[in-house]
């Protein structure tokens, strides 16, 4: 299986799509992070969340079926920011200036980046979209690195499509 990948910064419009605090930055700054579920089960810095599951900072907001949130160890049973959250099921990435949704997602602290896998679809508010099998989304400074599973314009799927609507919507 061979992997195609295009690195679209300014080619669907998120360059600047958001500013910097419309990002998800757990445990820092004054934003309170809000979790909903139907169900939390507390695992030491794990909590496994299931049932519609959201997380919301500001007005950025992760959705799945269900999600393991992992959280710092700070010692002597206090426990710090998240690190990381791995959603499975519907996952959705959601600012008032993008949408994306796959199959999973998988939000990194450390690396400031979310990868979502699974029939990937990217929108930004002008219309632009792109699609394929893998997403790794900087936060940071808004890279959105797609793949395809397939190479070649003889495959009728797996490819990493674009489209730009016309008029004043997208540009590159």
């Amino acid at each position: 299986m061979k992997i195609m990948t295009v690195t679209f910064l300014a080619a669907i419009g998120l360059a600047a799509a958001a500013p910097a605090q419309a990002q998800f930055a757990f445990g820092t700054g004054d934003v309170p992070t809000k979790i909903d579920a139907d169900k939390a089960d507390y695992k030491g810095r794990l909590t496994v969340l299931t049932g519609q599951v959201q997380v919301q900072q500001g007005d950025v907001r992760i959705l799945a079926d269900t999600m393991n949130v992992y959280r710092a160890d700070l010692g002597g049973g206090k426990l710090g920011p998240i690190e990381r959250i791995d959603a499975v099921g519907n996952f959705y990435y959601i600012t008032p200036n993008e949408k994306v949704r796959g199959a999973k997602g998988v939000y990194e602290e450390t690396r400031d980046i979310i990868t979502i896998t699974g029939d990937v679809i990217l929108e930004d508010s002008s219309g632009n979209v792109g699609t394929g099998s893998k997403l790794i989304y900087n936060l940071a400074n808004k890279e959105a690195n797609m793949q395809g599973d397939c190479k070649g314009r003889a495959c009728r799927t797996g490819r990493v499509n674009i489209l730009i609507p016309g008029g004043n919507g997208g540009s590159l």
